[in-house]
């Protein structure tokens, strides 16, 4: 009687990509050409200008961490089911600062934030302290102190 099953000598299993090793050193090398860049985008802040510094070094940023999600946490070799995971993450990842936005991005720098408004006070009575104790310099050129008039 033969048996329609393959044993294991004869290699019928596939090996998927799941078994597949990635070249580590390759990786570790474009994570470093990627730092390096990120470093350079930095030190040349002053010519290219601050919003294109943030911009170059975030892509940079997205894209190592891709490189380490994708091969040293085996991302690459998952199923479709991390798609799956990463969809509500993402919807959060987007709604949380949409709904805060309103109470804090839009108005924290407002005239009217308290905390702004204790700062602005604390500045008003540290000058009136300093005017205070040098009365000499708060008052304007050619005015002469008030105890100096008698």
């Amino acid at each position: 009687m033969t048996s329609s099953h393959a044993t294991p000598s004869t290699g019928s299993h596939e090996t998927g990509a799941h078994h597949a090793h990635p070249n580590y050193m390759a990786i570790f090398f474009i994570l470093c050409l990627l730092t390096v860049a990120s470093v350079i985008a930095d030190m040349a802040g002053g010519a290219i200008g601050k919003l294109l510094v943030g911009l170059i070094v975030l892509v940079v940023a997205s894209l190592k961490a891709m490189y380490v999600m994708m091969y040293f946490m085996h991302l690459k070799f998952e199923g479709a089911w991390k798609w799956v995971l990463l969809a509500p993450t993402v919807i959060l990842a987007l709604a949380v600062p949409a709904a805060l936005a309103p109470d804090i991005a839009f108005k924290y720098y407002d005239p009217q934030n308290p905390q702004q408004k204790a700062y602005r006070e604390q500045q008003a009575l540290e000058k009136a302290a300093h005017a205070e104790a040098h009365p000499a310099a708060a008052a304007p050129a050619g005015e002469a102190h008030p105890a100096e008039k008698h």
